[in-house]
C-alpha cells in the first residue's frame, strides 16, 4: 500500500527522544513526547492504516484493530517501527545498560492500529507485563496519536510511579476487573496523570508495569491510535509467545496450599 522508507527518510520524520524525556520516563513510568513523529507522516500512517483496517480489521469489544508490521507490504509502518531511529529511542528508555554494562538488542513484541469509535467502553486500569507474562522488566509500549485525541475521546491516563510497585495482578481476559478497584488507595498513595490532549504525532510511552487505562469515548468522533511495543531480546514469555493477554490464572487450592494466618480485619 505505502512505500518502504530509508533510514535517512525515517530520521527526517521521527525525532530522537531527549535526555529530559528519558529521565521523566524512568521517574514516573510514562512520558508524553510531543511531536515525536511528523504530523504529515502520521496522516500517511492513518490513511494506510484505515485501508488495512477495512480489509483485515477485527472487532474486539467494540474497537476495531489489526496488526501490521509483520506483513512486508505494510509500509510505511514496517519501515517506521523497525527503523534504527525508533529502536534506539526504545533502547534508551529501557536502559538495560545501567545494570548490565551493555545495551540489549530489542525484539518486536506487537503492534496494532486501533479505532475506538464513539461510545466505546473504557479501558480498565491494568499493567501490561502482568497480563503478557514477561519474566523481567524492559517491555514498553508506545501509543501514537494518528489524529487529534482529546481527553473526552478516551485518551490514556497513567498512575505515576506505579512501575515501582512491581506486578499488582492481572485483570480478566474478558475485560473485567480493574486495578484501581482492586487497590482503592492507589491514587491517594500515588498520583494519576493529568488528562492528555494529543495532537497528531504526539506519543506517550509507558513501562510494562505502569498502571494505565482510559475512559469511555464520550464524543462523536473515533479515536485513532497506533500501539507498538518492544521488549529486550533476553525476555522470556509463557508458552514462548508475546501474545498472552488474558491467560487464566487460578488461586492455589486450600487442599494443597492452605492459608496459614488470617490477621484481624482481613477478608
Amino acid at each position: 500500500m505505502g512505500q518502504a522508507l530509508t533510514e535517512h527518510e525515517i530520521e527526517a520524520v521521527v525525532r530522537e527522544v531527549t535526555d529530559e524525556e528519558v529521565a521523566f520516563y524512568h521517574e514516573y513510568g510514562w512520558v508524553m513526547m510531543k511531536q515525536l513523529v511528523d504530523p504529515e507522516f502520521v496522516t500517511e500512517l492513518l490513511t494506510v492504516g484505515q485501508e488495512w483496517l477495512e480489509r483485515y480489521g477485527e472487532d474486539k469489544g467494540g474497537r476495531r484493530a489489526v496488526g501490521l508490521v509483520l506483513q512486508e507490504e505494510a509500509e510505511p509502518f514496517r519501515s517506521f517501527m523497525f527503523s534504527e531511529r525508533m529502536s534506539k529511542n526504545a533502547m534508551r528508555l529501557v536502559n538495560r545498560k545501567r545494570l548490565k554494562g551493555v545495551d540489549i538488542p530489542l525484539r518486536y513484541r506487537t503492534d496494532v492500529i486501533r479505532e475506538k469509535p464513539p461510545g466505546a467502553a473504557r479501558t480498565h486500569y491494568h499493567q501490561d507485563s502482568a497480563q503478557h507474562g514477561s519474566d523481567r522488566v524492559g517491555e514498553l509500549q508506545f501509543w501514537l496519536a494518528l489524529a487529534e485525541v482529546t481527553p473526552e475521546m478516551s485518551a490514556m491516563r497513567f498512575v505515576s510511579r506505579s512501575h515501582r510497585e512491581g506486578p499488582l495482578g492481572s485483570v480478566g481476559g474478558d475485560g473485567k476487573g480493574d486495578l484501581l478497584e482492586q487497590f482503592p488507595n492507589l491514587t491517594s498513595v500515588l498520583e494519576l496523570s493529568p488528562p492528555f490532549h494529543y495532537q497528531p504525532g504526539d506519543c506517550t510511552v509507558h513501562h510494562g508495569y505502569t498502571i494505565h487505562g482510559a475512559p469511555v469515548n464520550s464524543t462523536d468522533k473515533s479515536r485513532w491510535s497506533y500501539l507498538f511495543s518492544y521488549s529486550p531480546s533476553d525476555t522470556r514469555y509463557w508458552n514462548g509467545t508475546a501474545d498472552n493477554w488474558g491467560n487464566e490464572r487460578k488461586h492455589l487450592s486450600d487442599a494443597n496450599n492452605p492459608t496459614v494466618y488470617f490477621p484481624i480485619g482481613t477478608l
